[in-house]
């Protein structure tokens, strides 16, 4: 019998123990239907394939634009657009993802996580057909704005998905993975812009835009395969599904790891809040701004300003010829590629603060060669050294942001809110970089230069330190520091956080911890409505920090 096949959970109370144990007799005795998947690793790494070509997706849609762009046969055809129509076309695409990443947040609990990877997908295919197709601007604009909304709602989900039906021992990694096949995808659309640029026709464009289709089909033929998550059919109160789940994504006992999910789930959304909270200015809303101070962080260290026009910005800013800047940008691509795939090992062993701290500091020093270069650039035409220097500062700066802004802010407290804030940002920085270009010169990396110094005492003062605590532990942190100045506090969870492995475990139950489960069993005997799906408090994320 397939999981999809098996009937909702009916309510029922915390009391019923008994009928708990009998079902899960009835289902230890239903036999596993894993489809084309033989075993449990096997399914776990076509989820990962899945999940990752999602990513994958989003990062070539990161990297296409800037190396179609400098192409002259794309420019002629579109009328020589203006750098401020430059910016508008590629920028369009980031306001299309910020929409997607709000639709999660009103339907995304309702319909799960795989039909919300379906529809999002298809989504996107149709904005890829359209950019393909595109025959002027406005097509070109609206099949970027639509296809951003299905990677918004993508890029939302897809992580999520993963982590949720991950071993517990592969939580902790998962974001840095997940960031590490993204980077991928711009390795990817680099080295196919660059195999096109020799065209002299619409090809040139055309295919690059295109290919991405092949991305599309495979998340469309896998998904549908691959199971929902657990927790998410818990949150429904659809526990046989659940533990049947469960049991084809694991060899062995799953009803442990069944009761710490459902419980977790529980307490969740006993503890549920409401938007109202966000606002009185208390600790949800400290986690949400903190959330939100991050994203713009990320996104004002200039990030997108090079990933999205790396080969414009060689090209034009620092004065390679196109042929040498697009090489140069995909040899870029690689090394940033293999930089993040090193900060996996590393990541879980170092503080986020320190992390943080230094690389803002790095990246400062890289942007004030990177605008150094290109000034003597301008002043000095003739020489190739300034050319040269600012191309090893980018470098530097690439190398410096995968070894923690790539990843830490997405592991620390972050909301869904935040994410789909992160997209305005992202907005804000790809819309200005081509008139920056064109106007202030080496003036738009030293302002990149100065935001990212300014992040050093941002990250000291107020960045909460969430190395070895899991999300019951950054919580109770939260609860006993409530001040927002944490350079003098403590990084532990206090004195109910256990020890595990000579670092910071789960936090031990609280003496009122029964108390609210049993204001969530009454709560349970409602209708789905009155679970709290709909909380932004609730979708702060469901797993562990790290494991």
């Amino acid at each position: 019998m397939s999981y999809k096949q098996l009937p909702l959970a009916d309510h029922h109370d915390g009391s019923a123990n008994e009928s708990s144990r009998t079902q899960h007799v009835q289902d230890e005795e239903t036999p596993l239907d894993r489809g084309v998947f033989g075993s449990a690793n096997a399914l776990h790494t076509a989820i990962s394939i899945a999940a990752g070509t999602v990513m994958t997706l989003f990062g070539y849609e990161q990297g296409v634009f800037g190396g179609i762009i400098v192409g002259r046969d794309f420019l002629e055809y579109f009328d020589d657009p203006s750098p401020a129509m430059q910016g508008f076309v590629v920028s369009v695409y980031d306001l299309g993802c910020f929409f997607g990443a709000l639709l999660t947040l009103v339907v995304g609990e309702k319909l799960g996580r795989k039909r919300m990877l379906i529809i999002f997908t298809i989504i996107m295919g149709a904005g890829i057909v359209l950019q393909t197709a595109s025959h002027n601007m406005t097509e070109m604009v609206w099949g970027r704005l639509i296809a951003g909304i299905g990677n918004g709602g993508n890029t939302a989900t897809a992580p999520v998905w993963h982590v949720e039906t991950s071993h517990p021992s592969a939580k902790g990694k998962a974001v840095v993975k997940e960031m590490a096949v993204n980077v991928l995808g711009f390795v990817i659309s680099n080295f196919v812009t660059l195999a096109f640029s020799g065209y002299t026709t619409e090809l040139q464009w055309r295919f690059p835009l295109g290919v991405q289709l092949v991305f599309v089909a495979i998340i469309l033929v896998m998904v549908p395969l691959l199971p929902e998550s657990a927790r998410w059919l818990l949150a429904r109160k659809r526990d046989d599904e659940a533990r049947y789940v469960l049991r084809l994504l694991n060899d062995h006992d799953i009803e442990e790891e069944f009761e710490q999910i459902r419980g977790s789930v529980k307490a969740e959304q006993a503890a549920q809040g409401s938007w109202s909270q966000l606002l009185k200015g208390g600790l949800a809303t400290r986690r949400v701004v903190l959330g939100m101070v991050l994203q713009v962080a990320q996104q004002l260290s200039g990030i997108n300003v090079l990933a999205y026009y790396l080969p414009v910005v060689l090209h034009k800013s620092v004065g390679l010829p196109q042929l040498t800047a697009r090489i140069a940008a995909s040899a870029n691509a690689v090394s940033f590629f293999l930089t993040t795939l090193a900060s996996i090992f590393f990541v879980d062993r170092v503080g986020r603060r320190p992390l943080l701290m230094a690389g803002a500091a790095l990246m400062a020093f890289a942007f004030l060669g990177v605008a150094i270069g290109v000034g003597l650039g301008f002043a000095l035409p003739e020489s190739r050294g300034p050319g040269i220097a600012a191309t090893v500062f980018i470098w530097l700066y690439f190398t410096s942001f995968s070894t923690g802004w790539i990843s830490v802010p997405w592991s620390v407290y972050i909301l869904q809110n935040s994410w789909s804030f992160d997209w305005l940002m992202n907005w804000a920085v790809v819309q200005t970089t081509p008139p920056g270009i064109h106007h202030l010169r080496w003036g738009l990396y030293l302002i990149y230069a100065v935001f990212n110094a300014a992040f050093v005492p941002l990250v000291y003062y107020i960045v909460v330190e969430t190395h070895g605590l899991s999300l019951e532990d950054t919580d109770h942190w939260f609860e006993q520091n409530p001040g927002w100045f944490v350079h003098n506090a403590g990084s532990s969870g206090g004195a109910n956080t256990a020890k595990r492995d000579g670092r910071p475990g789960r936090l031990l139950v609280a003496d009122d911890h029964e108390a609210m489960m049993r204001a969530f069993e009454v709560a349970a005997d409602d209708d789905d409505a009155s679970l709290g799906s709909e909380s932004p408090v609730t979708r702060r994320g469901s797993y562990p920090m790290i494991e």
